[in-house]
């Protein structure tokens, strides 16, 4: 009972919304329409409050005007009054109707004239037609002068006199008639808000004559200026005094040429009264400014009400479209929201056309019936607006509803479409998928494209509806457009996705994985294949790391568990050699028991050094050595062991120091290992070449020598561990010594290079040159002392 009560709820406030929400809408858009009949339309709603009437161009226009009927009352003041009134027996016309046939035609003549041909002529001198014989033929002359042109007066048919028919120039006098006597009447003879004086002055002669114009002759500039809008016009000035915006330059010239003597002393002076005592037009207009401007302020509070009210009443319905009770996420479908998005798009067009057909057969013709003609068409884009937008509307909520539900893309054809196509391009190259996609993309693009060029060239011949149509298709064009621009920088983030992957990998992050679900179609196997590779990547360092870890481990115990009985072994040889043994056989047997015992211990040592060179677990000092000083003074080292083999060491050095950045005490030690090996292997009676060279901003140690056995194996093998270039073994050497070297150079930096040709060995080591060296570099000799103290503990240690 209370789900039933909840639904009922819903549904009733929802329909009191959505009524709400169309009235308020009507109201808006009768707002707007309020606001259009503003006589200042495009001044904006700040002028429009802030600007009074006065400063309008529409009011000093009107004021212009009227100085210009002024003048021009001045000017048929002679023509029309004697005496201050009209004048019927003045001549009005001479006109020719042939050969010495010119005649002169009175107001009264004229007036007569028109009467008799069926014009009334009212008190305003309005000539009005009552029973105009339309069949008449009417006499035809040519005039040589009419009061409607009183400055034109012609002679003969040479000076080109207008050729015209009586009524018609009759008609034009009596219609200036009018506009005199209507000026003198609006603004002499009744009360006006506009005051305004004219005076023209004979200075030179005696008395002073005046000419004078005006509705208040007691006016002065004082007293115009209290009125609130004057203007001053002098005729002995090129500058005039007033408050109006504008003043006409007819005007001025209209002054001047009204002056009826050969003296600029003339003026103009004219106020008008603000505060308009007087209903006259100015008035009117005032009073009509007024009202526009309070209906201005109505249609837009009515605009601003009306739209916020819609939008809100809009936002309502929005959030509980598909709802079918308060505080239930579920949403309710429709049959039509069950459709494919595109069917429904379709039946919504199809809708919106109908509705559109059937209100021009139905409610356009009743708004004919009952609006004036003037509004019928405006009744008509009433009419099929408010059509479109209650169909807009029903596919702005469905399409809600389908979004809300999650079947707006789900239940797509155009989704369905890519899926079958994604099928089958998943198996195609990017290069065939791009083939395909790009000649799809075009072939849409000319069809939308010609469709919508075709039907814009007919636009002058289209209906509404084609035109919707038209505006349907360049919007499909804009949303192809767009989705393509989507799939491109889609697939432009994939591809910033893996490229930054692939940095993390190049950086060493083998833990570093592609989020898949991110991908799809051919670049998620590529995504996955780079999560294969860095899973492998990762599981390979990891058993290497292991392996590493486990074989120094191993090192590092056994030569642990070596040490000790090795120490009690040669404690006890040294102690037994002590005593005082007298068989020569049992020294001999404690000679080779000494030195097999500490050379064990050597080759312990040695193992234990490789291990840590080979995982780079070594605390370098780096420091500037004098390269060459080194290398001399290894040769020192070992002149006495070279010379114990008869082995000839030549070195080849440049003069001047060559400074590099290294370890001392493990440069010490890479340069014994490989002098201890030139030794051991090298043939007897042989030379040996040490070479020190600078090659392109590395400094370069060279020791070449010739083997006493054959070298049958590879350069890179003999930097292996326990790999010895004698392979018959005749030779002492534990094969470690040119693994740690290697290993020692790289750590600091540097390069090492064997070179084995038929017996030639020849090793080679290089680092780089300091490029500034320092004044004091004592770190040769304590890195030689270092390396001492830590030979003395085992003396005769060998590679």
């Amino acid at each position: 009972m209370d789900m039933m009560n909840r639904r009922l709820n819903l549904k009733n406030h929802k329909t009191i919304v959505c009524v709400i929400h169309l009235l308020f809408l009507a109201l808006m858009f009768a707002g707007v329409g309020t606001m259009y009949l503003n006589d200042n339309l495009g001044v904006g709603i700040t002028r429009i409050h802030s600007s009074v009437y006065e400063d309008t161009d529409e009011f000093t226009q009107y004021f212009n005007d009227d100085l210009a009927d002024i003048f021009q009352y001045m000017e048929y003041n002679e023509i029309f009054a004697t005496g201050g009134s009209i004048d019927i027996s003045k001549t009005m016309l001479e006109m020719t109707f042939g050969p010495n046939d010119t005649r002169s035609y009175s107001l009264n003549d004229i007036i007569k004239y028109l009467q008799s041909l069926g014009y009334s002529l009212n008190g305003d001198f309005e000539c009005i037609p009552v029973s105009v014989d339309e069949n008449r033929k009417p006499a035809m002359g040519y005039v040589a002068w009419s009061a409607s042109e009183p400055d034109i007066y012609y002679t003969s048919l040479k000076d080109g006199m207008r050729h015209c028919s009586l009524e018609e120039i009759s008609l034009e006098i009596i219609n200036t008639l009018n506009r005199y006597y209507s000026t003198y009447k609006r603004l002499i003879e009744s009360p006006s808000n506009l005051h305004f004086r004219i005076e023209y002055i004979d200075s030179e002669s005696e008395p002073k004559r005046i000419t004078s114009f005006s509705n208040d002759s007691t006016l002065t500039l004082e007293q115009a200026k209290t009125y609130g809008r004057y203007a001053c016009l002098q005729g002995n000035s090129v500058f005039y005094d007033t408050n109006f915006r504008f003043i006409d330059l007819d005007t001025v010239s209209a002054l001047s040429a009204g002056n009826p003597y050969d003296t600029k002393t003339y003026y103009l002076l004219a106020a008008l009264d603000t505060s308009y005592p007087v209903s006259d037009p100015y008035a009117d207009n005032y009073n009509h400014y007024v009202r526009m401007q309070n209906y201005y302020f109505l249609g837009f509070a009515l605009m601003v009400v009306g739209g916020l009210t819609a939008a809100a009443s809009l936002l309502y319905l929005l959030s509980v479209s598909g709802k079918q009770e308060y505080g239930d996420s579920r949403i309710t479908l429709s049959p039509f929201d069950q459709t494919s998005t595109e069917t429904g798009l379709i039946l919504l067009i199809l809708l919106a056309g109908a509705s559109l057909l059937a209100g021009r057969y139905t409610l356009v013709r009743i708004a004919h019936l009952t609006l004036p003609e003037e509004s019928w068409d405006v009744g008509e884009k009433v009419i099929y607006t408010a059509i479109v937008y209650l169909v807009c509307l029903i596919g702005l909520f469905s399409l809600l509803r389908r979004c809300k539900a999650g079947i707006l893309w789900k239940n797509s054809l155009i989704r369905k479409l890519g899926d079958r196509l994604s099928v089958f391009f998943t198996g195609q190259t990017f290069a065939g998928q791009l083939s395909a996609a790009f000649i799809a993309y075009q072939i849409a693009n000319t069809v939308l494209l010609v469709t919508a060029s075709y039907l814009y060239l007919k636009w002058h011949i289209l209906t509404l509806t084609l035109k919707i149509i038209i505006g349907m298709l360049l919007l499909l064009w804009l949303c192809v457009n767009l989705w393509i621009f989507y799939l491109m920088f889609r697939r432009a983030a994939d591809r910033d996705r893996l490229d930054l992957a692939i940095r993390h990998l190049a950086g060493g992050e083998t833990t570093y994985q592609v989020d898949i679900s991110q991908f799809s179609g051919k670049i998620r196997e590529t995504a996955e294949n780079l999560n294969n590779v860095s899973q492998g990547l990762e599981a390979a360092l990891s058993e290497k790391v292991k392996s590493e870890r486990l074989k120094a481990d191993l090192i590092t115990n056994v030569s642990h568990d070596i040490k000790t009985p090795l120490t009690s072994i040669i404690n006890y040889v040294d102690l037994i050699k002590r005593e005082n043994i007298q068989d020569e056989k049992i020294q001999r047997y404690l000679e080779v028991l000494e030195q097999k015992s500490h050379r064990l211990k050597n080759l312990t040592e040695d193992l234990v050094e490789a291990s840590k060179a080979s995982s780079g677990n070594l605390k370098l000092d780096i420091s500037r050595l004098d390269f060459i000083e080194l290398i001399y003074q290894t040769n020192g080292e070992f002149e006495e062991k070279f010379i114990s083999r008869r082995l000839d060491l030549i070195t080849s050095a440049p003069e001047r120091s060559v400074f590099i950045e290294a370890d001392g005490r493990r440069l010490w030690r890479v340069l014994e290992n490989l002098y201890n090996n030139a030794f051991k292997y090298a043939l007897e009676g042989s030379r040996i070449y040490a070479d020190v060279s600078v090659e392109n901003s590395m400094a370069v140690f060279t020791i070449k020598n010739i083997s006493a056995s054959p070298l049958n194996i590879k350069a890179e093998e003999l930097t292996e561990r326990f790999v010895r270039g004698d392979v018959a073994r005749t030779t002492e050497g534990s094969g470690l010594g040119l693994s740690i070297a290697r290993s020692l150079t790289q750590l600091q930096g540097g390069s090492f290079e064997i070179y084995i040709d038929g017996d030639l060995f020849k090793a080679r080591v290089a680092f780089p040159v300091a490029e500034v060296p320092p004044k004091v570099l004592p770190k040769t000799a304590e890195a030689k002392t270092e390396d001492d103290e830590g030979r003395a503990e085992s003396e005769g240690q060998t590679p």
